[in-house]
């Protein structure tokens, strides 16, 4: 149940520690945008699931 809530942190952070990059960071603007796409979905899941705990409780 923890890993099932929490899956999307975990795979942030083995992404963060292993050496592999999908695009390079030495490419000045592609190089980042793999980076900043998993913080993006991170949050878009995260308010997904605040938005539906809201439903949850009728609020």
């Amino acid at each position: 149940m923890f890993f099932k809530k929490y899956w999307m942190f975990f795979v942030a952070v083995i992404y963060i520690l292993l050496p592999v990059d999908l695009i390079s960071d030495v490419i000045p603007v592609f190089g980042a945008l793999d980076d900043s796409t998993l913080i993006i979905l991170g949050l878009i899941k995260q308010y997904l699931d605040y938005r539906k705990g809201k439903e949850k409780n009728g609020v």
